[in-house]
């Protein structure tokens, strides 16, 4: 019985590794996201303006 048990313990950790690696990874893929949105929010407002003449 306690065999099961370590064997469902290191299981139970190497999920918990897994969820928070994927977790790291999935806040840095957000990040890069909104970093290129706000770029190219950039580019737009630059283009706009140079469009009007301003």
């Amino acid at each position: 019985m306690s065999k099961k048990k370590q064997e469902e313990k290191h299981l139970n950790s190497k999920q918990k590794a897994f969820e928070q690696k994927q977790a790291r990874q999935g806040e840095k893929v957000v990040k890069w996201i909104i970093g290129v949105l706000i770029l190219l929010a950039i580019f737009y407002i630059g283009w706009v303006y140079w469009m009007m003449g301003v």
